[in-house]
């Protein structure tokens, strides 16, 4: 019997979770060149090998799943309304999922740990003892936001590549996907060759995914060997955070713009969706769930006309609970670096998440390799995501769910709308 990959993930976590803290427990007052400090060496070091590949996939992927995302809505001229409908409503709840994130993070925050604790997780992950957000100096909250906004346009897109300048190949991204939506045939070719592109990277993902368990094991081993117990606290504290930002915006934010677009009780969708959101969070995958998502939907009464065009697109580019997600751990990591997030900065977090979660392709761990976007929008190391990925793969579950739950409510407004529209129609036809 095949172990499903989040079940391996958690199994290497764990194990990596035991061994570290064991061996933290024993040998820790042990001199720096006994047996302990090379194993330390060894499991630091094969860790930081998943970190690099993440890394490696970013801007690629970025590029690719936008663009696409992007030319895949050529047909919005002929759906007319209904596209429009789409994409505004993913930008709102998209947007409202990130706003909760960082007010839930900033009440709670989780970030806030003794100096000595902070200290021992930045060596653990190879990260300098003094980090600062870069570029921001004694620059106004306006100022760091128009700065971010004007420095989106790249001089030269392919410096952009090379640098990992991840705001400039988004923006790039999107500018040449509208463009090649106008362009229709004479894209063609090089709409395949992105469409390639995509397809590759995405299947790195899954390829890299694949061997997570493995070094899982070794990254958050070799954490807990630095640090031992004492870790858990600020990432169960960050994990209650993201978690408690979720359950609001699922339970409370979504329902509440499905009631104000509907005015119907959207619980009694929630207990119907039961089985594509269960789905959800067993494969932490919205594209694997997406066949159960559309013929549910369709079961209480959403037009297959709606339900072929919103869903899908929903797979694509909404990803909520990965918007919240992102936001949360960036601002969670800037805290435990000591590293001070003014209001601008904050507003940058909100815009490049909301533009990050876009990217993010529907495949389980997508959104570990999106999250180096926001950290580079304000600065941060990217070998910081290695602090987080000890509760990943539980928190990768929840998120998704949440991803899925919006595409439902997305599907549910449209169906309500378009039937609004078309009683309205038929009602003056009758007059």
């Amino acid at each position: 019997m095949k172990i499903a990959l989040h079940w391996r993930i958690l199994i290497g976590i764990i194990s990596g979770i035991i061994l570290g803290i064991s061996l933290n427990y024993f040998f820790r007052n042990e001199p720096d060149d006994n047996f302990f400090y090379y194993i330390k060496f060894l499991f630091k070091y094969v860790g930081s090998v998943f970190v690099k590949l993440l890394k490696m996939l970013v801007v690629p992927l970025v590029m690719a799943s936008i663009y696409m995302s992007i030319v895949s809505l050529e047909n919005i001229a002929e759906i007319g309304k209904i596209g429009k409908k789409t994409i505004m409503y993913y930008m709102l709840t998209t947007a409202l999922a990130v706003l909760m994130g960082i007010v839930v993070v900033n009440i709670i925050q989780p970030g806030n740990v003794s100096v000595e604790t902070a200290s021992v997780l930045k060596k653990a992950m190879n990260v300098p003892d003094k980090v600062s957000s870069a570029g921001v100096g004694d620059k106004s909250s306006f100022e760091i936001v128009v700065d971010t906004l004007v420095g989106m346009i790249p001089d030269n897109p392919f410096n952009a590549l090379a640098t990992t300048n991840v705001l400039q190949v988004i923006f790039f991204s999107i500018f040449i996907a509208i463009i090649a939506v106008t362009m229709r045939e004479k894209s063609e070719p090089f709409n395949n060759l992105m469409k390639s592109v995509d397809a590759l990277m995405q299947k790195g993902v899954v390829t890299i995914m694949g061997l997570a368990p493995y070094f899982l094991f070794f990254l958050v081993g070799g954490i807990f060997m630095q640090i031992g117990i004492e870790a858990l606290l600020p990432l169960l504290k960050y994990a209650f955070t993201v978690l408690l930002g979720l359950l609001v915006h699922g339970f409370i934010i979504l329902p509440l713009v499905v009631w104000i677009f509907t005015k119907e009780n959207p619980y009694k969708y929630l207990l119907k969706m039961m089985t594509p959101l269960l789905t959800a969070w067993s494969t932490s995958s919205s594209a694997a769930t997406l066949p159960v998502t559309m013929k549910t939907v369709e079961k209480i009464g959403v037009s297959p006309k709606i339900s072929n065009f919103v869903l899908p697109l929903g797979a694509t580019i909404n990803m909520d609970g990965t918007a919240l997600y992102e936001s949360v751990a960036v601002i969670f990591i800037a805290g435990l670096l000591g590293v001070p997030l003014d209001f601008g900065q904050q507003v940058v977090i909100f815009l490049t998440a909301s533009l990050a979660a876009m990217g993010a392709a529907a495949i389980p761990g997508a959104g570990l390799v999106t999250m180096g976007i926001v950290l580079s929008a304000v600065g941060l190391p990217l070998e910081a995501i290695g602090i987080i990925l000890a509760v990943d793969a539980l928190l990768d579950q929840f998120r998704t769910t949440i991803n899925v739950w919006g595409d439902i409510t997305a599907a549910i407004v449209i169906n309500k709308s378009e039937k609004n529209k078309e009683e309205l129609e038929e009602s003056i036809l009758i007059e």
